[in-house]
């Protein structure tokens, strides 16, 4: 970097460093806990986990999440959270789980090839 200092040189190289490792520990993915997932699962229930249930109005199957990648969930729910994804119900759901809970559920549904 021409006109600037050996000490400059090192505070701009460690202010990179520094910022690529925050960029790097965000996108880890967060460990789930399956238990606690079971248990924030269990307002999911009802819609996700009957065979073949369909919503009365407006009219459409609603997808049974059993054994979906981890990734997959969460990535859902952030997108319903921040209103990517358009259903009020689990944008409503989605809004009051943090990113922890997101990672839980996804434990859960991933260690279960179907629930009952």
């Amino acid at each position: 970097m021409p006109g600037i200092g050996h000490r400059s040189r090192r505070v701009w190289l460690l202010l990179v460093l520094a910022g690529l490792g925050l960029s790097a520990a965000t996108a880890a993915p967060i460990p789930g806990n399956a238990d606690h997932g079971q248990v924030l699962f269990e307002t999911c229930r009802g819609c996700h986990a009957i065979d073949g249930y369909r919503n009365a109005y407006p009219n459409y199957p609603v997808p049974r999440v059993a054994g979906q990648q981890p990734d997959y969930i969460v990535d859902a729910l952030k997108a319903y959270r921040a209103g990517k994804r358009n259903h009020p119900t689990m944008q409503a759901q989605a809004a009051s789980l943090s990113d922890q809970d997101m990672a839980d559920i996804a434990a859960y549904l991933a260690g279960h090839g179907h629930t009952q």
